[in-house]
């Protein structure tokens, strides 16, 4: 009795087994079907003509010709095709298939949902920078759960996620924006990260080199504690500005000693009385500017350039310590100097006027209101405490950064952490800073000769630009934003 139960059972087993090998067998060969057919279509257009020509042949050849051996090698033809093409689609999609059930599982573990059918699947990853790789999923879940499994995923992938992103065009679309590589340390400026006349470059984070729009971003804070790489932020911007033949006005009450490589070609002003009357020059040649603009029906510099005589330039006003600026024992003249900076940053931006303002430690009771609100970009280095980082930042990112000199998270039109750029004083940037550099009033189209656009950047620039990014067009077309806007530490 035990024994023909035995029989029985290793019987229903072996069935079992053989059951399961057919039905798998069976979805193979399915899967080669259509993958050979629906798949290799999809992909390779001209397929679909090459298996219209022989299924026609097929048809002629036996309805009306009665060629039954032509029809033989056409049929045989058509299935070799098939599964050619069949195994060469399957084969391309091991690997898609394969993450597929590898994140299946990590997404299992992490219960981000209770409805196994609303699982993230796995889409595609590619790499957007030699720091950084894209991992696209299709998904109904909010981007707001996403983030309450952000260090749990951290964990399970043993990965650093950078960010956590959404399509612009595909609302179901999410990525996984995560570290192959630590932003280097040490970044020395060089000749070949020139950028376009009406921008900065700063320096490279996770998705490429960061610049400074000044039309769309017309001022800016440099905000960082003693040795935190502000007074270099501060360097390397200047000698782009010298480089660009820009005019340059540096305000320093430590009357300059920091910049000392620059006093041949700028006058660096750290007296209250010349710094005021400075000043107060640029809020009326921002009003004479603007009265130009209306005469000419244009809005701001640029336009105003195409179809001017004689073309402007812009003026940056480089202020190095600003609560220092801001805060003398004469009150009529702090209130004075606040109103100048507060009528600029207001003002300036259409007439080509720029204010870039570095601060050691930010402070609600020296910086007004108004200040701060036309100041939209901030560049902000480590600060032990959270509070400076909130004032400039909006969060406490700033304070969870690595105590790495040059170090900054940047807040344009995202939000970055980058390592900017080291200006070296004894290295190319002095050779750079110390060519003779042209007046103001030179004509504009020899600086727009001198700094090339990125667009015309020569090939061996972007090849030995280690940080320029190589956004595939998958990720464009699925309308990632690479701006990390949303980023938490």
């Amino acid at each position: 009795m035990a024994s023909k139960k035995m029989t029985e059972t290793k019987s229903w087993k072996f069935g079992a087994v053989i059951g399961v090998l057919i039905s798998n067998i069976i979805i193979f060969c399915f899967k080669i079907l259509w993958a050979g057919t629906g798949k290799a279509c999809k992909k390779y257009k001209p397929l679909i003509g090459i298996y219209i020509v022989l299924f026609l042949s097929w048809v002629f050849s036996w309805h009306l010709f009665y060629l039954s051996s032509l029809c033989t090698i056409l049929i045989q033809i058509i299935f070799i095709l098939i599964i050619v093409m069949g195994s060469i689609i399957l084969i391309q999609e091991y690997p898609t298939e394969k993450k597929r059930k590898y994140f299946y599982e990590l997404f299992i573990q992490t219960g981000i949902t209770k409805d196994v059918k609303k699982l993230p699947m796995f889409l595609y990853e590619n790499d957007i920078s030699e720091y950084a790789r894209l991992i696209a999923f299709y998904n109904l879940i909010p981007i707001s759960e996403w983030f309450k499994i952000k260090e749990e995923l951290e964990i399970l992938m043993d990965v650093k996620i950078i960010d956590i992103i959404q399509s612009s065009t595909h609302k179901k679309n999410t990525a996984l924006i995560i570290e192959t590589q630590p932003l280097p340390n040490y970044i020395e400026w060089d000749k070949k990260y020139h950028s376009g006349l009406d921008t900065f470059n700063i320096g490279v984070a996770y998705d490429g080199i960061i610049e400074m729009d000044l039309q769309s971003h017309a001022h800016a804070f440099i905000a960082g504690e003693t040795g935190s790489g502000k007074t270099n932020v501060l360097k390397c911007l200047i000698n782009q500005a010298l480089c660009k033949h820009y005019e340059v006005i540096l305000i320093d009450f430590k009357r300059g000693v920091s910049f000392s490589e620059f006093s041949y070609y700028i006058k660096i002003y750290y007296e209250y009385k010349e710094t005021l009357e400075v000043l107060k020059s640029m809020v009326i040649e921002t009003s004479d500017r603007l009265d130009k603009f209306r005469e000419l029906k244009v809005d701001n510099i640029i336009d105003y350039n195409k179809v001017a005589d004689t073309p402007m330039n812009r003026i940056i006003i480089f202020i190095d310590e600003l609560a220092e600026l801001l805060k003398p024992r004469d009150k009529e003249l702090a209130r004075t100097l606040t109103d100048c900076i507060e009528t600029l940053t207001r003002l300036s931006r259409a007439a080509g006027i720029h204010l870039l303002m570095g601060i050691q430690r930010p402070d609600s009771t020296i910086i007004s209101g108004q200040i701060k609100n036309n100041v939209a970009y901030r560049i902000c280095g480590r600060f032990v405490d959270k509070e400076p980082s909130r004032i400039m930042l909006g969060n406490d990112s700033a304070s969870t950064l690595p105590n790495i000199k040059g170090r900054f998270m940047i807040k344009g039109n995202g939000l970055n952490e980058v390592q900017c750029f080291y200006f070296n004083s004894y290295g190319n940037g002095t050779k750079e800073a110390s060519e003779p550099i042209p007046s103001p009033s030179e004509n504009l189209d020899e600086a727009h000769e001198a700094i090339p656009s990125p667009s015309e950047k020569s090939n061996e620039a972007q090849e030995t630009n280690s940080s320029t990014l190589k956004n595939s067009d998958e990720a464009q077309e699925s309308g990632f934003n690479f701006n990390f806007s949303d980023i938490e530490k």
